[in-house]
């Protein structure tokens, strides 16, 4: 599978991962999670390597977990402590994979490549507005790849989106910027009509509309969306941060995590709820079927193998398959990485 392995993927939100041990397949892979008596989240394999049995429907007691086929148990290390079967002997191959993981920012993330790797000062801050935060998870039947690129070209909102996330009918003036690792792409709608996600923050008709959505290697995603009176300053603005983390299930579906923050009103559950609900069903009634039927036309995930006509609205998007393609066959030791000024090259097209 066509997966970048050496990076941080958010596996699930803080308070998804408890006591009751469950499994979340991560880049094809079926990994087990729970938390330590001592509250410490861990993630261990969870196929018992004697048959392959779902480890997350057997027995947690105490931090050791039993295998509900043939009862081999392991603990939090991945080792096989108990046998109950022959002379008890422990075999060698008796062992779980166990992955690094670090709490941060109310989320569980895992490095599922070399995990001498794996440095923690790499996780993406998600510079989320301090206070309350909310999370929610979706489950996309998209390849990941496919969700990248609806999130990094907002330039189809006022068609996908008119009168839900985007105001109706408007322009936008968009600039691009872009490093080995990262793609940026910066919006500003001005003077357009109120859109319904900022009505609970700003009581004027019209104003003036700014959005940056900023990607990093793997599949971190971080936007901010401002939205002030004409031609005044931005923290004057009703302001929303916003975290959009995706993680591989497969190569046919996607873990969709986001969080969303904000300045204003930020104690009202009523916005909340309606938050969740226009989240909810922009991305499960509108970009989710819009990006399965593309995916159905393309009949790949490799976009660019398919020689697509190319737009002023694309390099983000364009930049970030690249360099995730470029990385990978590094990773797999098909091709060295280019270099910076290569990199910009490529993507000379859209200068």
């Amino acid at each position: 599978m066509s997966f970048l392995r050496n990076g941080w993927y958010c596996a699930g939100w803080s308070e998804e991962v408890g006591r009751e041990p469950f499994a979340r397949t991560l880049l094809g892979n079926p990994v087990l999670l729970f938390r330590r008596q001592d509250g410490t989240a861990t993630a261990l394999s969870d196929a018992c390597p004697h048959r392959f049995a779902p480890l997350h429907k057997g027995r947690l007691e105490g931090d050791r977990i039993s295998c509900p086929y043939h009862g081999l148990t392991f603990d939090a290390s991945g080792q096989c402590v108990f046998n109950p079967h022959g002379d008890g002997r422990i075999p060698p191959a008796a062992r779980l994979r166990v992955y690094p993981l670090v709490e941060s920012q109310g989320a569980v993330w895992l490095w599922m490549g070399d995990p001498d790797l794996a440095d923690p000062t790499k996780i993406v801050d998600l510079n989320l507005v301090p206070g309350h935060v909310m999370h929610g998870y979706l489950n996309m039947k998209s390849n990941y790849l496919m969700v990248l690129d609806n999130l990094l070209d907002l330039s189809h909102a006022p068609y996908l989106h008119s009168g839900t996330l985007s105001p109706v009918g408007t322009r936008r003036e968009t600039t691009y910027e872009a490093t080995d690792a990262t793609a940026k792409s910066i919006y500003k709608m001005p003077s357009v009509p109120t859109p319904a996600t900022q009505r609970p923050f700003f009581d004027g008709p019209i104003g003036d509309f700014y959005t940056t959505i900023d990607w990093t290697v793997p599949t971190v995603l971080r936007q901010f969306l401002c939205f002030t009176g004409v031609d005044r300053p931005q923290e004057e603005g009703a302001i929303s941060r916003a975290a959009h983390t995706l993680t591989p299930q497969d190569e046919q579906t996607t873990h969709y995590f986001w969080a969303a923050s904000r300045n204003r009103q930020q104690d009202n559950a009523q916005i909340d709820a309606k938050i969740r609900s226009m989240v909810e069903y922009a991305f499960t009634n509108e970009d989710g079927p819009m990006m399965e039927a593309c995916e159905r036309y393309m009949g790949t995930t490799d976009l660019l193998s398919l020689k697509p006509a190319f737009l002023q609205v694309d390099p983000s998007a364009v930049r970030a398959r690249r360099t995730l393609s470029r990385l990978i066959k590094a990773e797999a030791g098909e091709s060295p990485p280019s270099t910076e000024s290569q990199a910009h090259a490529q993507d000379g097209q859209f200068a």
